[in-house]
């Protein structure tokens, strides 16, 4: 899952499927950055799937941010959903080109069959 993130000094806005309809997990997170020296507010919007956080940047940094998000495992989550889609495209690509090959070799030794004869 792709993470979109919008930065200027002092506001940070990050969209990831992280943060929708997860209430416990978005409050964890939540709690987590209020608890940074320098973060001013925080504002979670699950239906939107994202959160911005308003804070000081002589106190705190955009990457210290990020990394107390990662802490409280709202990247993980999204890391694991995007290997099993990716895993489950993998396997619907590989059946379907299996079923194309088959039907290739199965006209093929038709046409084989009807020169033959």
């Amino acid at each position: 899952m792709s993470h979109y993130i919008h930065h200027i000094p002092g506001r940070l806005r990050i969209r990831s499927g992280s943060f929708r309809c997860r209430s416990a997990a978005a409050q964890v997170a939540e709690d987590r950055l209020m608890a940074l020296d320098g973060v001013t507010h925080v504002r979670l919007n699950p239906r939107a799937g994202s959160i911005t956080v308003q804070y000081d940047p002589a106190q705190v940094t955009r990457s210290r941010i990020l990394e107390a998000l990662d802490e409280a495992g709202c990247f993980a989550t999204a890391g694991r959903g995007d290997a099993l889609i990716g895993r489950s495209g993998e396997l619907f690509g590989k059946a379907l080109m299996g079923a194309v090959v088959n039907r290739a070799i199965e006209r093929s030794a038709l046409k084989l069959v009807s020169v033959l004869l």
